[in-house]
């Protein structure tokens, strides 16, 4: 059996991508991964006072379930906590319809384009 694997990528500084299974195995690495990039752009743009915005496209998901959600929301979290502006691009329908199960729909609908 093989393990899930997924990665964040940071494409240049303001935008990342995710790929892979995104599901309960990969979930707390990719949370550690995108905590310590939005930690970094902070720190190097703390001295503007701006928010940095970052965009993470979630196109190359190849599969996920719940715990893609609940990924989403801590990175959320996290962007606004180190004064990010986060957007996410190509939202996966799993996570579109799973969203409107919990009923979320319209916090993830904010954040994505």
């Amino acid at each position: 059996m093989s393990l899930s694997q997924a990665e964040f990528v940071q494409q240049n500084q303001q935008e990342y991508s995710i790929s892979g299974d995104v599901d309960f195995l990969t979930v707390p690495g990719l949370v550690r991964q995108s905590l310590s990039f939005f930690k970094e752009n902070f720190r190097v743009n703390k001295g503007t006072g701006k928010p940095v915005t970052i965009t993470v496209d979630l196109s190359l998901i190849t599969s996920s379930n719940s715990a893609g959600l609940a990924l989403i929301l801590e990175m959320v979290k996290n962007a606004q906590q180190n004064n990010i502006e986060l957007h996410f691009d190509n939202l996966p329908d799993t996570l579109q319809t799973i969203a409107k199960a919990y009923g979320v729909e319209n916090e993830i609908r904010d954040i994505c384009r």
